[in-house]
């Protein structure tokens, strides 16, 4: 038994439904189900009465609600002694990957930041995978980064989508004419080519694979690696590859107009920006404000154009 499981039995009282519960306490719905679930079999009760229409205490959820509620009653009550012994500093610990930068990151938190100016924010950049593990360790509360919807990590925290920019195939400067003038082209198109990759620690080259695997296509790598964005181009203008990078990601004008959106299908190939969290370092208080305040990344900029046209439209979800 533990807090989280009696707050999880308040919620479902005062909200009424596993959806809303959920959503008040910045959990999934499985999750929430699953801590009723042990908390009932450790109680050898059953504390809910469940229908595909209705939820309801049983009678021996009526006995021990009271018990419940004066817990957490007795818990807030040691919190709130505890701040009036001297003010404390919250602090909420945010991961976010190379791909996403720290410029989005502040964007994304710049309502948060100016509602809450006394909580700090400490930043950790770092490899997807090892930023992904700290979240499930309690080490992180926020971790913004490239999924997709099949990602295992968003079955274990809440989610939501901030953002999605194209990918843009980049050629290789020695087939630079063959490509010239192209407003698109679909993944069929540039399977042939052999590309210079960064390692597997943005997500970039995840999400990359992916886009290449759902359409039924060898992903055809450079046997190098490049260590950044930048020489992935640099690479690409000595020939020794072609390359595909957010639009974001292309910073030179000769790269930006060279630069190419792909499709597959007639459908844009874009790179989707999440954000995953628990309220895991911070109190479930501040990590519900912070979830409510955060904004979609802002990509747009001259160095979106493509060939010369207008910028490219990017399909915010939220």
């Amino acid at each position: 038994m533990n807090l989280q499981q009696l707050r999880y039995v308040r919620a479902l009282v005062e909200e009424g439904s596993f959806v809303a519960a959920a959503a008040r306490c910045a959990v999934t719905q499985p999750t929430l189900s699953n801590g009723i679930a042990q908390l009932e079999a450790e109680l050898g009760q059953r504390i809910f009465r469940r229908t595909t229409r209705s939820l309801s205490l049983t009678p021996a959820g009526e006995r021990l609600l009271p018990a419940v509620l004066e817990t957490l009653k007795a818990f807030d009550k040691i919190k709130d002694l505890a701040a009036q012994a001297g003010p404390t500093k919250s602090s909420v610990h945010i991961g976010i990957s190379p791909v996403v930068g720290i410029a989005q990151a502040q964007d994304a938190l710049e309502a948060f930041r100016k509602l809450r100016p006394d909580v700090e924010i400490v930043y950790r950049e770092g490899n997807l995978q090892n930023l992904c593990d700290a979240l499930k360790a309690a080490e992180l509360d926020l971790v913004f980064a490239p999924m997709d919807s099949e990602c295992s990590m968003l079955a274990n925290c809440v989610y939501q989508q901030l953002c999605s920019e194209p990918l843009m195939f980049l050629p290789r400067q020695s087939d630079a004419k063959r490509w010239k003038g192209r407003m698109s082209v679909e993944l069929d198109d540039i399977a042939e080519e052999t590309f210079v990759l960064v390692p597997n620690v943005c997500g970039l080259t995840q999400v990359t694979r992916r886009a290449f695997e759902k359409a039924s296509l060898m992903l055809r790598r450079y046997p190098g690696e490049a260590s950044s964005y930048i020489v992935v181009q640099e690479w690409a203008s000595l020939g020794l590859g072609s390359a595909i990078l957010p639009a974001s990601k292309i910073v030179t004008e000769a790269d930006s107009a060279a630069a190419i959106p792909i499709l597959d299908h007639g459908n844009v190939v874009a790179i989707d920006y999440y954000a995953l969290g628990k309220p895991n370092t911070v109190s479930q208080d501040i990590f519900s404000q912070i979830w409510r305040a955060l904004r979609p990344f802002n990509f747009a900029s001259d160095s979106m154009r493509t060939n010369g046209e207008s910028d490219y439209v990017l399909d915010w979800a939220v």
